[in-house]
């Protein structure tokens, strides 16, 4: 399992239970859910992970609160995959409540950056 799967993973044992990785073609389920986008690091070989969380109108105080807060319980600056490598994670930042163009639903997103294996 790489970092990408383990986060998945980890954030399915949030309040939010849908969960989904980031690709072309995929099918979104309705709000609230989690979707976790890799990408590559600012720094070299670092790896940042963008969670962004969408959740309906009206759910502001639930979507800062898991975004604030339930995140940062469940990500607490490293993580374990099935094969036994530890990632550091490190905190990077987050955007304010942000809402989708044509739509009644809004999102928030907590970032992270990690090393890549044997980087670090």
């Amino acid at each position: 399992m790489s970092l990408v799967n383990a986060v998945i993973s980890r954030l399915k044992h949030g309040s939010i239970k849908d969960v989904v990785l980031f690709s072309d073609g995929m099918k979104i389920p309705p709000p609230p859910f989690v979707m976790v986008k890799p990408e590559t690091g600012v720094i070299e070989n670092t790896r940042r992970i963008r969670i962004i969380v969408h959740h309906t109108a009206g759910m502001f105080d639930a979507l800062e609160k898991y975004v604030a807060n339930e995140i940062e319980h469940l990500l607490p600056g490293w993580i374990d995959d099935d094969e036994g490598r530890r990632y550091s994670l490190y905190k990077a930042g987050m955007t304010d409540i942000t809402a989708e163009p044509g739509g009644d639903t809004y999102f928030m997103e907590r970032i992270y950056v990690s090393p890549l294996p044997g980087m670090h």
